[in-house]
């Protein structure tokens, strides 16, 4: 069986469905994504030529083109396969495919090594640059991006993709300096009273919309600020203990902050300030909703009653 761009996404799917069925904090959820790079940087050379896939021994070549091979085929290892692709798909940028090579590199040195490589980084470190080398690989690739990550985490990838393309780094950095400089123009007696004014308590909630607020460190006075952030996924259930939980994610809308008036407002300008591309926290889940049961499908009430009146009648007799 040829190589074949649907094939790949076939397989990045199933790796993509393993890493986001659980926690993003699961010690399996970047090895998971790594396979699902791998498999959509193979899919995409494929679309251009499977002999792009192929080891350049002559059998992995003639398997590629559709010959039947005397030795069994090899396909290119990924760092051949991510410069491959890299030279199809200029779009790519240094940046993103600096963090691909983390990932990959650390996947490498942890299954043929004895240390936990991938244990040293975090998914919000890695996963915005991720994200976006998956966007652009798909649509190079004409695959739909639905179907491989799934509507939710679909719609955070092009968010994500699309805040670091906009890059307001200038920009915020002009906007946080300008509010810092600011604050601290203020006496100390004024900072106090703008201090005291905007302390709060609270350290998150949750609205009815299924908004989500956070209370984090001002970029510019240091003050606890509130976050808003928009539910856009969630895991499925995890059992944690005794309880059943299932993760929530939420992409950052704005920022405000009462302190000194600082106000980010969209994904690229609050990833720009160093917030992160996405937020996760726990829900309960009810046991007897989750798994559709009825307690009455378990129980007798002509038992129950019998037992009821039973010890009514002995009370009395008493």
């Amino acid at each position: 069986m040829t190589w074949t761009t649907e094939r790949y996404f076939a397989k990045a799917q199933e790796y993509w469905d393993r890493a986001t069925s659980r926690g993003r904090d699961n010690e399996e959820f970047l090895m998971n994504v790594c396979f699902t790079v791998e498999f959509v940087a193979r899919g995409a050379l494929c679309h251009v030529n499977p002999v792009l896939n192929a080891a350049p021994d002559l059998e992995s070549l003639f398997f590629a083109c559709g010959q039947t091979p005397r030795s069994p085929a090899r396909t290119a290892d990924l760092t051949e396969v991510l410069k491959r692709l890299q030279r199809l798909l200029p779009d790519l940028t240094e940046a993103e495919m600096t963090k691909i090579s983390t990932l990959t590199d650390s996947r490498n040195a942890e299954l043929h090594g004895d240390r936990a490589e991938l244990s040293q980084h975090t998914p919000t470190s890695l996963m915005p640059s991720i994200y976006s080398f998956i966007v652009k690989a798909t649509e190079f690739s004409g695959q739909s991006l639905d179907t491989l990550l799934g509507a939710e985490d679909a719609k955070l990838a092009k968010q994500t993709a699309s805040a670091i393309a906009k890059d307001r780094s200038k920009r915020v950095k002009g906007l946080i300096t300008a509010c810092k400089e600011r604050f601290f123009s203020l006496s100390d007696e004024e900072q106090k009273a703008k201090r005291d004014a905007s302390v709060t308590q609270a350290i998150s909630a949750v609205l009815k919309t299924g908004h989500h607020l956070m209370y984090l460190k001002c970029p510019a006075c240091a003050q606890r600020g509130q976050l808003v952030a928009a539910p856009v996924g969630r895991s499925s259930a995890l059992l944690r203990g005794n309880e059943l939980l299932q993760e929530v994610r939420v992409i950052p809308m704005h920022f405000g902050c009462k302190c000194c008036g600082l106000e980010i407002r969209g994904l690229d300008e609050l990833m720009a300030a160093g917030f992160d591309h996405e937020y996760c926290s726990l829900d309960e889940i009810d046991p007897l909703d989750h798994f559709n049961i009825d307690p009455l499908d378990h129980v007798d009430p002509e038992a129950i009653a019998r037992e009821y009146y039973s010890d009514m009648y002995e009370y009395q007799d008493e």
